[in-house]
């Protein structure tokens, strides 16, 4: 089951243009494109005389022509006109999604039209702001969605599966900080402090000191040869964002009181989006605030954390076949999954009070 009633990334926003594009979004077919003024349309996947795919059909004007009876729909999903009759009988039309362009991202509202507020589309400012850089990336991974927000909020497997670009020792030798639900004091010297928190969010801290720069980072920031003081500050919202506000600055230079100036900082975003039980699709994008104009460096970055994500598709696919080939085998959690584990209770309870299940917390109550 999926959390239906908030925004999820369905397309990089250049993605969606005048030719039908095809995409499952939460198990259920979805058409995108966009009208000849350029507003973007997202209606179901699915004609509705004999279930054709729309995204084989073509547009006419701002309209789409299903590809195999020739039943025409417009913008709102209803049928506008049949071959060789004048009337639509009941029931001609098709869902239609809400769908905004923000932030480079084309984001879809799959559940109640009625409770789909733009404003409540996740902050990712930082893809479009004039001072930082920014390369991004798209990536379809044949595993569960929830295994990759898992392995975003524990990123000690850094040091052992990304070891020749952002990893080294010191991210699995260091201890997460702080973990927090509903607070934003983690994150007050980050530029992702001005995030919505609430209850149901999960951010996690991590400062490594005085230590030797990952490779990536070595390179990018100039960094070779010198000690730096490295953080990783982490924020998960529901149903499946996480922000990671990353960077290193020479050491003692007063970066973990925020004095960055002597630094380098990303913000990497991850639009998870699941597409079936079983798949999902990545969105992430990975601004910088320094160097900004260096298109080598643009290049090197995209390179090198495409190739990390590349590392983590195999991991990730790997892990969800064993899972899936017995789900009742044995396992362990460790310190480091915290992030994790609390995430995945807040998943849990809002699927629950979506189904109208009781939560265990609530029946022990109760008994």
């Amino acid at each position: 089951m999926f959390l239906k009633n908030y925004w999820y990334v369905a397309a990089f926003a250049d993605e969606i243009a005048r030719e039908p594009l095809a995409r499952t979004i939460l198990g259920e077919p979805v058409v995108f494109y966009r009208t000849e003024a350029g507003e973007p349309v997202a209606f179901e996947d699915r004609c509705c005389h004999r279930h054709a795919p729309l995204s084989l059909g073509r547009l006419v004007g701002d309209n789409l022509q299903c590809g195999y009876h020739g039943l025409t729909y417009e913008p709102s999903g209803t049928v506008v006109a049949i071959p060789g009759q004048t009337t639509v009988p009941n029931g001609g039309m098709v869902r239609k999604y809400p769908l905004v362009d923000r932030w480079r991202f084309g984001w879809i509202w799959m559940g109640d039209p009625e409770l789909a507020n733009p404003d409540d589309i996740p902050e990712v400012r930082f893809n479009d702001h004039p001072d930082w850089s920014y390369v991004g990336g798209y990536l379809h991974m044949d595993c569960h969605y929830m295994l990759l927000v898992d392995n975003l909020m524990d990123l000690t497997h850094e040091t052992f599966l990304h070891a020749k670009t952002i990893g080294n020792v010191h991210v699995a030798e260091t201890p997460l900080a702080k973990v927090q639900p509903g607070s934003k004091e983690p994150l007050k010297i980050s530029p992702l402090q001005d995030l919505v928190d609430t209850k149901n969010s999960i951010t996690a801290t991590r400062w490594m000191i005085d230590i030797e720069p990952p490779p990536l980072y070595a390179k990018s920031g100039g960094f070779e040869g010198r000690n730096v003081d490295r953080w990783q500050l982490l924020h998960f919202q529901p149903p499946s964002h996480v922000w990671l506000d990353a960077g290193v600055a020479a050491a003692g230079t007063g970066a973990p009181e925020g004095d960055r100036k002597e630094g380098i900082t990303h913000i990497l975003y991850d639009g998870i989006t699941p597409e079936t039980e079983d798949s999902l699709h990545y969105f992430w994008s990975f601004p910088r605030n320094y160097n900004i104009e260096d298109k080598a460096l643009d290049d090197l970055l995209q390179t090198g954390i495409s190739n990390t994500f590349l590392e983590d598709k195999e991991m990730l696919e790997g892990q969800h076949a064993l899972m899936k080939a017995r789900p009742d085998a044995p396992r362990i959690d460790i310190n480091a999954d915290a992030p994790a584990v609390q995430v995945r209770r807040v998943v849990d309870r809002l699927i629950r009070e979506q189904a109208g299940t009781p939560s265990p917390d609530m029946v022990a109550a109760a008994e």
